[in-house]
């Protein structure tokens, strides 16, 4: 990726590097470079967040990356990266004739996956399972999640865990997260009524009420939606503003041609007139 062409090789939020060090493994000299570097982008700003939890088996480590956004950025390219690591390893270092801790040794790079969120207060999660080696040091593993794209090269993010901190059950329901229909808010009973596998507890677009049509979420003592001209003005107000709650964005193609415009309006219209669906 980086085009490595000396040791030793720094890259620095995937965009700047350095190449060589001091004979027999000083490290001090290189201090004060480096930390121009560092100073240089250590306040740059990012939309993204990471969090990483998960569970430990006897042999095996289930995961899960959450990648937040706080504001908008165009998800082009931009691709997220997880790799398992052992940190201090007591190895031999030529350069220096003698042993040293290292640091953060990469032991698998589980996946490169695509990122498909770019709007503020979007979330996608990645999961997946590793079998932890005999070899390693349970003790020093840590998961590494970073953001980064891969046209440009530069690093938006980048969050690390040791896989003893992980917290298997967030919202601590008795439920694991992997498992958990609503992964923040405690709802031991994992009720969903819509069977959309997101709990009731944090689903904000039951589609038993937000079905084609209600626009605006109401619906009868019993239960059931209500569409009628509040709804068609709710339309109305959508196309000209393109303003409105994340749920009612699921049920303005009225007439199911994939697009959201007048034409909806007058079909919206038709269906009241002739007294529902």
């Amino acid at each position: 990726m980086y085009g490595v062409g000396g040791i030793p090789h720094t890259q620095w939020n995937g965009v700047e590097e350095t190449v060589g060090g001091y004979p027999s493994g000083n490290w001090q000299p290189m201090y004060n470079s480096f930390l121009t570097i560092y100073n240089s982008m250590v306040g740059d700003d990012t939309p993204y967040e990471i969090d990483i939890n998960g569970f430990i088996g006897e042999t095996e480590v289930s995961y899960d990356v959450t990648v937040s956004m706080d504001a908008g950025m165009s998800n082009s390219s931009q691709k997220i990266d997880i790799f398992v690591v052992e940190d201090n390893i007591w190895s031999y270092w030529t350069g220096a004739s003698a042993y040293h801790n290292a640091r953060n040794v990469a032991r698998d790079w589980l996946t490169t996956e695509d990122i498909s969120i770019s709007t503020a207060g979007e979330t996608e999660t990645f999961s997946g399972t590793f079998d932890l080696s005999i070899d390693w040091n349970s003790d020093s593993v840590k998961i590494i999640a970073i953001v980064q794209n891969y046209s440009s090269k530069q690093i938006y993010q980048v969050s690390a865990v040791n896989i003893n901190d992980m917290d298997p059950d967030v919202d601590d329901d008795g439920v694991l997260n992997n498992e958990d229909n609503c992964l923040e808010i405690y709802n031991p009973g994992q009720e969903d009524e819509d069977n959309d596998d997101i709990g009731n507890a944090c689903d904000p677009c039951n589609n038993l009420v937000y079905v084609l049509g209600n626009l605006n979420g109401d619906y009868t003592l019993d239960g059931k939606p209500t569409i009628d001209v509040f709804d068609v003005l709710t339309l109305v107000d959508y196309l000209i503003t393109a303003e409105g709650n994340e749920c009612l964005q699921h049920v303005t193609n009225v007439n199911e041609d994939n697009f959201s415009n007048i034409l909806d309006v007058i079909s919206l219209v038709q269906i009241i007139l002739n007294g529902g669906y």
